[in-house]
This record gives structure tokens, sequence and C-alpha cells, in this order.
């Protein structure tokens, strides 16, 4: 029997479900049944993103798998990159049971366990085929060796077919090296277990250098809420944080794979069966309980169910005072592994690693503000800062509640509507979350790592921001935000394909996509020119009909300022005209009266100037300004970029903020290092040209573009003899030195 799946169908759904139903089924009507049919097959059934395919001969069988591949690789190059459809196929000679038209058991399972260790267009087969086809087929054989598969009790052997002619009759065995990871030798030891976490998609090297894709057989699990049994119902925010805190820890576990905290909440308050929370998130085990607690006594009930027999693999009742509970906490994770064979890397207490505390107040405060932020409303952030910043006075060095407290001030700072939420301005704001990151850095945890990644990105150190949103995942791989971040870095740093991938990886451990995340796959498939996926994606972020929350503002806002400029590059004038429209709530609430190319450049911070180049492109061609309004230079007043360098590199210019009258000084090194002073206001930060553009960065005020042009009003050799014009501000001044 024959098993061909999709290779990224969920995505692709995501982003264009008619679209991406109607190309499979064409593929279906117009290659997979003509092959079967001449091949002497039977279509057993269709299954979602895949069929099913019985034969009477192994070569047969393989004859038609290896004619599908080479005849859609050759049909895929014809098409454009978004109506390309890759499969996977699996092949495998064992019983079947037979019931009507349909056929299943071990021979079929075997068969489904080989299409997921078969690279995209590729085929893989079990031993049992290849003993049967290795000499009769214009075909080579890479042997995997022997791999341990889902729901098979012993080991199969697996081979994966070379299609270049070349190899006929060769067999080569694979080396299992890693390329897709490279990681500092100072950071393997904190990332070896986690990394893990990604084995599911990461190709491997082979003899041959032809990757082979390996598939994730560990244990996976799903931690679903506990119930709160406690007397005082209020309590439930214990039931939570101990869910979240036990969804973490088991991620660490090596050899796990633990869906996240987010998805397992979907089915809080909900009566489900164990093969339906299976099947909607793609694991086998499931953890549930409950908790009790009378004052200073607690009581966990938990069992470890197997889906596919719904009975229990492990079940403990766990008693204890509440001063008990990490150590309540760390033996649930330590049984849990032993029920699963499994081994873990340390002792340690739950609560104390990866910024937590040991500290029982300070503990339960964090759940209690926990719990109040992730209502999402407003009023509850000011409540859950309080129990934050509690928990932070109990214990300086619990870093979750720092992180909290950083990232809760850094978006109050963006806009003035935010930050008056708690009583501060803007300036108050930033300095609050200046501090409060500083000192979730002593004691780093996946929330600092987040914040870390996304500072980075602003300062266009996309770099290190790959490695901070590493050092994330390897401290908690169950939480999709951690991919999220590493997607964001690799897309500015120039790698839009591999975000992609780290979406796909987000989606493993949470299937729902947030509007962030098709803001990110479609900034990564407009990086890559592929614009019409890219507008699928930004409009699934903020549909016209459907409201948002307080909470999706940069979502929606980035989405749309990106949406217009891939109308732009698909010259959908009319539709860039309506996007336009949409974005201006936002822009309100942003207090910008326009969008303009300057703004663009602020907010897509992009290693490389030709991925800023064709956002700036598409706006153009969308008819957004690059200035705002009323300023205008003539054409022959602008400076190109290596005059702007000419003019400000290695030389100090002097004058003054046209609108505040405050005086302006700037020295600028040859490398870029520069130190400004307007008014009261000073910092050292660097500056670059990007086309014709120059752009600074400083810790204290980020990133910002501006064009520099001569003032037709000034005196030559003079204060204002050139003017420097931002988003928000405008300098005349002229060289000193």
């Amino acid at each position: 029997m024959l098993i061909a799946d999709v290779v990224g169908y969920s995505r692709m759904s995501e982003i264009d479900e008619e679209g991406t139903r109607r190309r499979f089924h064409a593929d279906l009507r117009e290659l997979f049944e003509p092959k079967i049919a001449t091949h002497h097959g039977r279509l057993v059934k269709t299954m979602g993103d895949g069929v099913l395919i019985e034969f009477h001969s192994v070569v047969d069988a393989l004859h038609c798998a290896v004619e599908l591949q080479q005849e859609k690789a050759e049909r895929n190059v014809a098409l454009p990159p978004e109506q390309r459809m890759v499969f996977r196929i699996g092949a495998n000679l064992g019983d079947i049971i037979v019931e009507g038209e349909d056929i299943h058991g071990d021979g079929v399972n075997i068969a489904d366990r080989m299409q997921v260790l078969a690279e995209p267009g590729g085929i893989a087969i079990s031993g049992t085929t290849y003993d049967q086809v290795k000499s009769k087929l214009a075909v080579g054989y890479l042997a995997l060796g022997e791999q341990k598969v889902k729901s098979i009790a012993e080991p199969i052997r697996v081979y994966r077919v070379v299609l270049d002619p070349a190899g006929e009759g060769k067999t080569v065995r694979a080396r299992r090296t890693p390329r897709a990871w490279r990681v500092p030798a100072a950071a393997m030891a904190i990332a070896a277990f986690s990394l893990a976490g990604l084995a599911w998609w990461q190709p491997w090297q082979a003899d041959d250098d032809a990757s082979v894709a390996a598939v994730d057989t560990r244990p996976s699990l799903v931690v679903l809420p506990f119930d709160n049994l406690s007397d005082d119902t209020e309590q439930g925010y214990l039931a939570d944080g101990i869910t979240e805190d036990l969804t973490t820890e088991l991620a660490r576990i090596p050899g796990l794979f633990v869906i996240s905290r987010n998805a397992a909440f979907t089915f809080k308050d909900k009566a489900s069966l164990p093969s339906e929370v299976s099947t909607q998130l793609g694991v086998r085990y499931i953890l549930e309980g409950s908790i009790r607690r009378a004052g200073s006594k607690m009581r966990i009930n938990a069992k470890l169910i197997d889906s596919t027999t719904s009975g229990n693999v492990w079940a403990e009742r766990l008693d204890g005072a509440w001063s008990d509970v990490f150590e309540l906490q760390d033996k649930m994770v330590g049984e849990i592994a032993t029920a699963l064979k499994l081994r873990l890397v340390t002792s340690y207490q739950v609560a104390s690693i990866a910024g937590g505390t040991n500290n029982l107040a300070a503990y339960e405060a964090y759940l209690r503000g926990r719990e109040l932020e992730l209502r999402e409303r407003p009023e509850d952030w000011v409540e859950a800062v309080k129990y934050y910043e509690r928990a932070l006075a109990l214990d300086p060095a619990f870093s979750n509640a720092a992180g909290a407290l950083a990232w809760m001030y850094r978006e109050a700072h963006w806009t003035e509507a935010r930050s008056k939420v708690f009583g501060l301005s803007q300036d108050e704001a930033r300095s609050k979350a200046d501090a409060y990151f500083t000192q979730a850095a002593k004691n780093p945890s996946p929330a600092y790592y987040r914040l870390l990644t996304a500072k980075l990105n602003m300062m266009q150190r996309s770099d290190e921001a790959i490695a901070a949103a590493e050092r994330a995942i390897a401290l908690d791989s169950s939480d999709p935000s951690n991919y999220e971040s590493l997607s964001a870095a690799m897309i500015f740093n120039g790698r839009a394909a591999d975000g992609l991938g780290y979406l796909d990886a987000a989606t493993r451990v949470d299937p729902a996509w947030s509007r962030w995340r098709y803001f990110l796959a479609g900034l990564a498939y407009f990086s890559m020119d592929r614009f019409e996926e890219a507008v699928v994606a930004l409009e699934k972020i903020a549909p016209e009909s459907k409201e948002t929350s307080y909470w999706d503002f940069w979502s929606n806002y980035d989405g749309l300022m990106l949406l217009i400029s891939a109308y732009g590059q698909l010259d959908r004038r009319a539709d860039a005209a309506k996007a336009r429209e949409r974005l201006k709530p936002y822009l309100a609430q942003a207090r910008e009266p326009e969008y303009t190319g300057l703004m663009a450049a602020t907010e897509f911070p992009f290693k490389n100037y030709v991925d800023l180049e064709r956002v700036l492109v598409g706006l153009r061609k969308a008819g957004v300004p690059e200035l705002p309004a009323g300023v205008s230079p003539k054409p022959e007043d602008r400076l190109d970029g290596d005059a702007i360098r000419a003019l400000l590199f290695g030389h100090e210019i002097q004058g003054r903020n046209i609108g505040t009258g405050e005086a302006y000084r700037r020295v600028t090194a040859e490398n870029g290092t520069t130190l400004i002073t307007v008014g009261k206001w000073s910092d050292q930060g660097s500056s670059r040209i990007e086309g014709d553009m120059l752009c600074s960065i400083y810790p204290t005020r980020w990133r910002f573009c501006g064009v520099v042009s001569r003032n037709p009003g000034g005196t030559f050799a003079g204060k204002n003899e050139y003017l420097l014009i931002l988003q928000w501000d405008r300098f005349e001044f002229s060289g000193v030195n």
C-alpha cells in the first residue's frame, strides 16, 4: 500500500483554504488517478490532505510513486511558488485488514509512518518493501537504519528512494548530522534537550548531500487545565498557574513533546473525550487533574491518559501543605517521566528555574497577576501590575515577574492612550519598562529573552536577536511565542524561508493561528516576492467585518502597513486605497496624521536594505507619500546616500529643532557611531545610510529614518544650510568641521 500526503497543508490552508483544496483535488484528478490506473492500483480513499492506494504488486506501487513524484516536480517548475503543492509518499508491503472497500491495520499504519519519514517531494519505504524492489527499478536507496515509529512496537527498517538515475542500484547509509542548527558550543548544554523539540521538521545531512526529513517519534503530551475544587472559586488562578508551570517543565524533559498552554486552555471547562483532544492537538498522552486548597493544606489529583486506549498510564493523589507546592509539582514531573520511560535532566524544583522563585507569597502573587493579565482588558492589567510588583518586592530575583512588568510597560509606552491606562506619560512608561527589563536580565526567563529579541530586532541586530530567541526556546519549547520570536528575527535577518519554518514549529505546539502569526507569515512571503500569498495572509489579520481586541493593535497596525505595500506591488491600487482607509483608526491611536515611507522605514528594521526597499517600492506604487505632508524638497536639493555620508560621517554638525527651537548637535564617526544632543536629551547610538535615507538607532529612542536636503532659505556656511526631515521632527543645521 502507498500513502501520499501534502507537505505543509495546514499552513497553506490557513493562508488560502479554498485555493489549497482546489489544487489538491486537481492533482488528485489530473495526476494521481491516471497514474494509479496505469499501474493497476486502487484508490481506497482520500484522507483530508492525503490519499491511500492499494496495489497487488509492490513493484507497481513503487513504480507509481516514482512517476508521481517525477511528474509532480516537472509540473511545479511551470507554476508560481504560491501554487506549488509538494507531496511526501510512503510505501509498505505488509498485512492488512479488509472491511468492505476500506483497508486498515499495521500494514497501513507503517505506510503512513514511512510517508512522515519521506523528504518533501520524495519517497520512503519500509524494509519489507526494499527487499522486494531493491534491484528492479532505476532508482537508488538511502538506508536510514531502524526507526522507532508511533504505534508500532518493533523498530522498522527505513529506506529513502533516490530518484536520481545516477544512483541506480546503489544503497548508502545516512549520516545523521544536523545542518539546520548552528549554535555556539557554550549554548549547547542548555539547548541540547530543548532544541530536540524542533526535530519533527528539521532536515538532516546525508552521505550523498541529500536531506532526509526526520520524524518526531517522541511521546507527545498536553496538560489540560486543572480543575479548581477549592471552596473559594476565586482561587482558580492557582489551578491555572500550576497547569502552566507543569506544561513548561514537562517540555524540558528530553524526548517529550508538549503542546502549549494556549492550545490546552481552549479545552478549559469543556467535557472532551481523550480521542477528541488527541485528534485536535495531535498528541497521544493527556494529563488532567484537579487542585483543592483549604487553608494551608492542598491536594492534587492527576492522571496521565493514553488517548489510543483511553486508559491511565499513571495516576496519583498528592497531599501536602501549600508550602510543599513546588515539591509536589516536581514529584509529578518526575513520576510522569518515569511512566513514559524518559530521563530527567536534573531534579531541581519546578519554580526555582528559568526566572522562577521559591518564595511562596511571591509565587501566589505572580499567579494572580498572570490570571488578570490574560483577561486582556486594560482595567485588569492595572491590577495585574500591582500583583507583579508585589511578587517582585517579595523576591527581587523573580525574573518572570520582572519580565511581565517590562513587557506591560513596554506596550504601554508606545501610544498615549495605553500609557494613560497606567496613569503615566509615555516617557514614564518607557523608563519603567527599561528598569524592569534590567532587573529581569539578572535571572533570565523565556519572557526576558523574547523581550530581548524584540529589542534587538528594532535595533537592527537580528543576528543577536536570533541567538536570544533560541535561548527562549531552549528554556521553554512549549510556548509558540518563542518560535514566533525566532521567526521574526529570521525574517528581519533576511532568512524569510527559515522564518516560515519556525511558524510551522509554532503551529505544532499551538494549532490556532493568531493575528501576529498571520502578520509574520505575510512578512515572510512578502520578503520572498510572493506578494499574492502575502496578501492572503495579511488580509486575515484585520478583516473589515470582524472586531479586534485592544491588544491586537500591533498586528493590525503593522499588518495593514504591509498589506498596502503588497497591494502596490501587485498594482492593485483600488485595494491599496481601501487598506489605507482601514489604517486610519490605528494611525489616530498612534497620533499619526498619515502613513508615509519614513514611518515604514522605522517600523520594518530589516538587516538588509534590499528588504526594506521592497516595502518602500510597494508603498510608492500604492500612492503612499514618502515624506509627511507639507514637506517636499525639490529633487535638486535632495541629497543622495553618498552625499549624506560625505556630509555627516566623520564630522560634527550643529543647528536647531525648527519646531521647538532646541539646540541640536550631532557628532558622527566614520564607522557610524553617533553622539546626539537635542535640548536636554542626549544619547549615543549608531547611524547608517539606507538608500537615500539616514537611519539612526539610539537606545532610549529606538530607530528612525530621515532625508537630508539643502535648505532653500538657509545661508551658505551659516547655521541653517541643510534640513534633516524626520517623520516627527525637522532640524536645520550646518557643518562645524
